[in-house]
C-alpha cells in the first residue's frame, strides 16, 4: 500500500533516478580520465599543436529534472535529450566561437572540421 514499508513509490522513484545520476556522474569521471590520458600522450608525442580533438554525443540524458518524465534517453524530443554537447578543442579551435547559440544539427560537424583545415 502506499507509504507502507519501504516508503512510497515517489520515494522509490526518487531513489532509482538519483542512484541513475550517480552512476552517470562515474561514467564521466571516467570517460574524462581516458581523454586525460588521450591528451597526454598528444602532448608527450608532440603531436597536441597538430590535432583537433572532436567530443559531441548522439543524445542527451534525463535524469527527470523537468516536469516531463524524460528519465533515460529515447522517445522524447525535451531540451535533456536533444541538447548534446559540441567541444572541439586543439589545433585550429581558436578561430572558432567559444559558444554558439540556435539550432543546429549533427550534420554541421563535418562541414565546421573541414572548413578548420
Amino acid at each position: 500500500g502506499r507509504g507502507g514499508r519501504g516508503g512510497s513509490r515517489s520515494d522509490k522513484v526518487k531513489a532509482a533516478m538519483e542512484r541513475d545520476a550517480s552512476a552517470y556522474a562515474r561514467e564521466l569521471r571516467c570517460a574524462d580520465s581516458y581523454l586525460q590520458a588521450v591528451w597526454q600522450i598528444l602532448e608527450r608525442a608532440g603531436l597536441l599543436e597538430d590535432t583537433t580533438v572532436l567530443i559531441s554525443a548522439d543524445h542527451g540524458e534525463g535524469f527527470m529534472q523537468s516536469h516531463h518524465s524524460d528519465a533515460g534517453h529515447g522517445g522524447a524530443v525535451y531540451d535533456t535529450q536533444v541538447r548534446i554537447p559540441l567541444v572541439i578543442a586543439g589545433a585550429g579551435a581558436d578561430a572558432l566561437p567559444a559558444r554558439v547559440g540556435g539550432v543546429w544539427s549533427e550534420t554541421a560537424i563535418a562541414p565546421t572540421v573541414l572548413e578548420m583545415m
